[in-house]
Formats: C-alpha cells, sequence, structure tokens
C-alpha cells in the first residue's frame, strides 16, 4: 500500500531541493568562471610583464653583460613582485630574482622555455623545487630579426591565487547559504500557503460527509483555489437544499404510506423485499421492519402470493389478482402490481398494493345472489299477474272502458318489470361466470350476422337502416353468446335513440392485436358530463325518455362487464346533437 504524504511535505523538500540544486549549480559554474578568469588574468599580465622587460634585457643581452642582468632580474621582481628569470639560447640561466643564475641547472628542457625558444609564448603550472611551491609560469621569447637568441620567464606562485579562490569561494558559500536560508522560508510560505487552503477544504469535506453543511471554506485570493472554494460551498449549500427536499419527500412519503389502508410491498429483481409499510406487515402478520431485506419466500408464506409476485416480475404490464389468505379466517386481498423504475427507465423492481376486499366480495356476492333470488322469485308472480291480466283483456266486452284502461296500464308495466328481472339475471349470469369462462378463436361476422336479424324488425318499425362496413373474416377470441347480447345491446340502443330514416353504422376494423367493433348512431348524443358514469347500472342520461322507449338502464351496464370478461373494453365517443359511437375493443 503506498504511504501518503502531507503536500505541505511534498512541495517544500521540493522546492528547498531544487533551490539547492540550483545554487549548487550556480556556484559551482561562478568558481570555475572566476578560477578560470585568474588563471588568465594572471596568465595576461605575466605575458605582458615578460615583454615588457624582454626590451630592456635584449640590449643587456647584446652587451654581453651577464651580472647587470641579473642585477635588473632582481629589481624588476622587487618592484613587480614576480619571479623573473632570463635564459639564453642554449638554455642557461643569465639572471634570476630569486636564485644565483651561476648555480642554477640548465632550463632548456622547461616546457614553457621550449615553447619560447621556438617563438611562441609559452606557459605552464607546476610545483618548484627551487621555491618549494607551485608556480606559474610564462615565457617569452627576445627576438631580433626574426632570430631568438634569448628566453624572458616571468612566474608567480599559486598559493596567492588559490588563497583568492578560497576567499571568492568563502564568500559564494556564505552569499549561497544566506541565499537558500531566505529561498527556503520562501517555499515554507509558498508551501503553507498552498497546503492550507487544500487542508482546510479536506476538513470541509469531511463535514460535508458527515452532513453538516453549515460549515463555509474561507475563501483565498489564488484564482484557481479561490474558485474551487467558492465551489465547494455552493456545492454543500446545494447538497443541504436537496437533502432537506428529499428528506422532506421522504417523510411525507412515509406518512402517506402509514396511513395507508393498502398494503404497499417493493421487491427488487431478485424478490428480496425493498420496502413494506405498515398495513402490509398487519396483513401479513408481521414484527414492522423484521421483513426488509428478507426473500417473499421466506417472509411470506403463500404460495399464491409468491406466484404472483414472480409473475408480476416478469412483466412490463399491470396486474392484478384476488389472492386467498388463511389466518384463522379467510381473507381475500386484491393485489396489483406494476414495474418500479428508476432513473432512466431503468427497472428496479417491482410495485405491489394489496388491500382486503373479504367484505367487498362478500357484499358483492350477497348483493348478486340477493339480485339473482329476487329476480327469479319474482317471475312466478309477474307470469301470474301477466296471466291474470291477458285473460281479462280477452273479454273486452265485458268490462268498462276504464277498467280496460287500468288492465292495459298493469299489463305495460308488468312486461317492463319482466325486461328488468331478465336483464338483472343475465347481469348476475354474466358476474357469475367471471374466471370460469372458455374463450375460442371465432369470426366476427357471424355475431353480426345473428344481431342484425334479431333487430331487423326494430330497425323498420323505427324506419333506420342498419349499414355494415369495414373487414370480413376477422377472427377475434371471444365467447359468442356473450359478445352476441353486447352488439345486440349498443344496437338497440343505437336504433331506439335514432330518429326516422336516419342510418346506424356498424364497422369492424383490425388495429394490432386488437379487433374493434364499431356501432355508430345519428341520435341526440350524449353530453360529456354523463359519459363517466355512462355504464353504471340504472344511470340514465335523460330518465323521462328512456322509460318512454321501453330502457331498463341495465343494458351498458352489460355490455360494461360482458366486455371484462372478455379480456376487452368498452368505448364511447357522442356529440350532443350529432350521435354517438360505442367501440368493443376485443383481443384477438
Amino acid at each position: 500500500m503506498i504511504q501518503r504524504k502531507r503536500l505541505f511535505w511534498q512541495l517544500f523538500p521540493s522546492y528547498v531541493g531544487i533551490i539547492v540544486l540550483a545554487l549548487v549549480a550556480v556556484s559551482l559554474l561562478a568558481l570555475s568562471s572566476m578560477k578560470s578568469f585568474y588563471h588568465q588574468q594572471t596568465l595576461q599580465d605575466l605575458e605582458s610583464l615578460a615583454k615588457v622587460m624582454g626590451l630592456r634585457v635584449g640590449s643587456l643581452m647584446e652587451e654581453g653583460s651577464p651580472p647587470d642582468i641579473d642585477a635588473y632580474c632582481k629589481a624588476s621582481s622587487f618592484s613587480s613582485g614576480s619571479r623573473v628569470t632570463v635564459i639564453d639560447r642554449e638554455g642557461w640561466v643569465l639572471g634570476d630574482s630569486t636564485r644565483d643564475s651561476a648555480s642554477m641547472e640548465n632550463h632548456g628542457a622547461r616546457p614553457e622555455v621550449v615553447k619560447a625558444l621556438e617563438g611562441v609564448t609559452g606557459s605552464s603550472i607546476r610545483f618548484s623545487a627551487t621555491l618549494s611551491t607551485n608556480m606559474m609560469y610564462v615565457a617569452t621569447p627576445i627576438e631580433q630579426d626574426n632570430v631568438v637568441y634569448g628566453v624572458v620567464r616571468t612566474a608567480l606562485p599559486m598559493t596567492a591565487l588559490e588563497g583568492e579562490v578560497r576567499s571568492v569561494q568563502r564568500r559564494i558559500a556564505f552569499w549561497g547559504l544566506m541565499t537558500a536560508l531566505v529561498a527556503g522560508f520562501i517555499s515554507l510560505v509558498v508551501s503553507r500557503k498552498i497546503s492550507l487552503p487544500i487542508s482546510d477544504m479536506q476538513r470541509s469535506a469531511r463535514l460535508f460527509a458527515e452532513g453538516d453543511f453549515s460549515h463555509k471554506l474561507y475563501v483565498p485570493d489564488s484564482l484557481e483555489i479561490g474558485g474551487l472554494a467558492e465551489s465547494m460551498n455552493l456545492m454543500a449549500h446545494q447538497l443541504d437544499e436537496r437533502i432537506k427536499t428529499t428528506t422532506r419527500q421522504r417523510n411525507e412519503m412515509e406518512a402517506v404510506l402509514s396511513s395507508m389502508a393498502e398494503g404497499v410491498m417493493a421487491v427488487d429483481a431478485d424478490f428480496s423485499i425493498i420496502s413494506m409499510n405498515a398495513a402490509a406487515h398487519g396483513i401479513f402478520g408481521l414484527v414492522p421492519g423484521e421483513a426488509v431485506g428478507f426473500g417473499v419466500s421466506e417472509a411470506i408464506r403463500n404460495i399464491a402470493f409468491i406466484r404472483f409476485v414472480e409473475k408480476a416480475a416478469g412483466t412490463e404490464e399491470a396486474m392484478d389478482q384476488d389472492i386467498k389468505l388463511w389466518d384463522n379466517r379467510e381473507t381475500l386481498l386484491h393485489s396489483r402490481s406494476t414495474p418500479l423504475k428508476g432513473v432512466g427507465e431503468v427497472r428496479l423492481g417491482t410495485l405491489i398494493v394489496f388491500n382486503d376486499v373479504t367484505r367487498m366480495r362478500r357484499l358483492e356476492s350477497m348483493r348478486r345472489d340477493f339480485a339473482a333470488n329476487a329476480s327469479h322469485e319474482m317471475r312466478t308472480p309477474l307470469t301470474c299477474i301477466k296471466g291474470a291480466v291477458e285473460t281479462i283483456l280477452l273479454e273486452k266486452e265485458k268490462i268498462s272502458d276504464s277498467h280496460e284502461r287500468f288492465y292495459t296500464i298493469i299489463e305495460k308495466n308488468v312486461d317492463r318489470m319482466s325486461h328488468l328481472i331478465e336483464d338483472l339475471l343475465e347481469l348476475s349470469r354474466i358476474e357469475q361466470q367471471q374466471g370460469s369462462l372458455s374463450l375460442t378463436p371465432s369470426q366476427v361476422d357471424g355475431v353480426l350476422e345473428t344481431s342484425l336479424l334479431l333487430l331487423a324488425g326494430s330497425a323498420e318499425a323505427r324506419e333506420v337502416a342498419i349499414e355494415v362496413t369495414g373487414d370480413k373474416g376477422v377472427l377475434a377470441t371471444f365467447d359468442s353468446m356473450l359478445l352476441e347480447r353486447a352488439v345486440v345491446n349498443l344496437l338497440d340502443n343505437a336504433i331506439k335513440y335514432s330518429p326516422a330514416r336516419s342510418t346506424v353504422t356498424v364497422s369492424v376494423a383490425k388495429v394490432k392485436e386488437r379487433v374493434e367493433i364499431r356501432v355508430s348512431d345519428q341520435g341526440c348524443g350524449i353530453p360529456a358530463e354523463h359519459i363517466p358514469r355512462l355504464f353504471e347500472r340504472f344511470y340514465r342520461v335523460d330518465g323521462a325518455r328512456s322509460r318512454k322507449l321501453g330502457g331498463t338502464g341495465l343494458g351498458l351496464a352489460i355490455v360494461k362487464h360482458v366486455m371484462q370478461l372478455l379480456g376487452g373494453e368498452v368505448r364511447v365517443e357522442s356529440t350532443p346533437e350529432k350521435g354517438s359511437t360505442f367501440t368493443l375493443v376485443v383481443p384477438t
């Protein structure tokens, strides 16, 4: 694992290292340049001195006076501070400023002398056995008519030059150290100025992570770091607002879920429970919170419910189903499912809403049984009444006109009640068939032909024409008797509410995986406010007119229940004073 260091200890040593490296490089370059400069300067001074002395020594050599040459060398050395040596063409010393020339060895082999005898200035640095120190020697030729007949050599001990170099070295080292200290202090300040705001941001980010968004970062004057601090402050403010909004929404959602009478459960793709509200825990007899995280099959011991969840997870469409639970008593749950999706419409799982409909289903069963039993029991007395009235009306000559009118009213209302009872029984039979119907693929044309034959007399009596259009031979999945009843009811209503010499149109069309049967009339139409309740039992748009036409108020309710039983739907479009169109949508 890489060991992390603070930014300060990454910046400061780097700055100091760069400064020290730069100072060392500059110092070495300066020392090298200074030493080279002093050497070159000394070399030039010695060469100039030798050339000047060569003018005088040349005349002395012509005069042939070695003692004068030796005296001149000693005098010149005293005034210039340099060692001066005069050497003849053979390499013998004619004069020297520090030694007796007669006792000195031949200098013809000295490097600088060799060069000078060749007619060029020679120089060298070596240890002098005579003076026991390093010396810099410069030798220049003494020429006449381009003929070298002697050499003047000047020399200086290196101790003075080395002392000067050491002095310069000390000064460079001192000022280099001072510069390094000042630069190190500046680096320290700069490093802290860079690292402290970042350290402050780190502390602030840790506070943000802990949920403390009240802390505000100091905004330094640096453009980049200041911009970063402002961005982090803005981020903290926005995060605080969003978290508060999310918390408020979550609390509102939890309040709504906890107050719902319906149970709500969310499961993920692996059928693990994500969430359950209090009602769901109560319905299944679970301790609140203990089922979250467990699989549905682990928390709930009901095969039908588990299969419903598995089936709902495998489809993108909403589903609903009644499920029985057994816990001391039979409980009927009406369960509805819908896909649970997140950002980007990615499916996260399935949402299931269920509520206890045991009492409601029992009441519905009681209502259906009552309607069926009451209707059945009422048929016998009504049949007797109708038979008695018809018998009396067969002997009209024996009854008065007023009595005949009353008997006619009785007969008419008995017929109306008989129709009502038949519709109630039909509706009850349809409701009892729920879930036990066997549907087969058949052609729609046969149902339409039968329906038109049944209503041909009624249409002729009201002078209404029936026109059939659309596709032929269309197949759909339905029960012929039930679909025929729905079509007959819609056609009967269209004929009743259409004016004389108008046309009722029946059309068939296949739309995607559905078959649509449309029944259109040219009647008075239905106001928009009545359409939502149009398929309720006994609901009439115009009660007086419906009773006059013999309607029971159950025809459209029967159509709705038939289509639900067939797995389809019924739709209506209507414009007042222009007519209505009812559409039966049947699955293929």
